[in-house]
């Protein structure tokens, strides 16, 4: 295992997702982001934070992200890990049957930033979702509305397959981002360079030592005890 280098941190933003999830996962979080691991916390506004949590992570000075969820469809199935062809199938099936509306998506993320607004005293500093939902472009389309409505400074739109970690999520993210470059308008959506999931890497070892230049941001998920040990050892 190489040492973590400072050169390294400043290639880098380690983002935890899903905050909120479960008991588990807040403190997992908590605990890395006490060990100076994290950058950013994805906070899943509709789950389970607690008033010490809350406090823990304002005082804490790490970005503090809004992970938007879809009309809390991910409710019942959130601990649920299926495959990713299953999930856009799943996914796409609702928008055809009309489960799912950008109307509706719309009205639901702004009550989900209120949300954030009332609980943390501010607008979050980021925006990204729970299954990278907000690079569906009519999404995307309501997420650049609500970041320039809100004010909020960043937007998880990194490019995912230039890491070299080709999965089949990172193939379809890097699809729809292409699709979306024109919605960013010419000044460009403020995010990192890169976008990859710590559960794509299989060498972090190469991993650390090629990052390109620019920002890499790896999203990470506290409550899986792997995820947990690699960025503890690793990051």
């Amino acid at each position: 295992m190489i040492a973590f280098q400072e050169s390294h941190r400043q290639k880098l933003i380690v983002t935890a997702d899903d905050f909120g999830l479960s008991p588990r996962t807040n403190r997992n979080t908590r605990y890395l982001i006490s060990l100076g691991k994290i950058n950013r916390v994805g906070i899943m506004v509709n789950g389970e934070i607690s008033t010490k949590e809350i406090s823990e992570l304002i005082h804490s000075g790490i970005k503090l992200d809004i992970h938007l969820d879809i009309l809390h469809e991910f409710n019942n199935a959130r601990k649920k890990r299926h495959s990713a062809i299953l999930r856009v199938i799943e996914f796409l099936k609702n928008i055809l049957t009309r489960k799912i509306s950008t109307k509706q998506v719309q009205a639901d993320w702004e009550k989900q930033i209120e949300k954030f607004h009332i609980l943390f005293g501010k607008y979050p500093d980021g925006i990204n979702s729970h299954e990278h939902i907000h690079f569906f472009p009519p999404f995307f389309k309501v997420a650049l509305f609500l970041q320039e409505k809100y004010s909020i400074p960043y937007i998880r739109f990194g490019d995912s397959i230039q890491m070299r970690h080709h999965t089949i999520v990172a193939h379809i993210l890097h699809l729809l981002r292409i699709i979306n470059q024109k919605a960013c308008g010419a000044g460009g959506c403020v995010s990192s360079n890169y976008l990859v999931s710590l559960d794509w890497i299989k060498d972090i070892d190469a991993f650390l030592n090629n990052l390109p230049d620019g920002k890499t941001e790896v999203v990470c998920h506290p409550e899986i005890a792997e995820e947990f040990v690699k960025i503890k050892e690793y990051f």
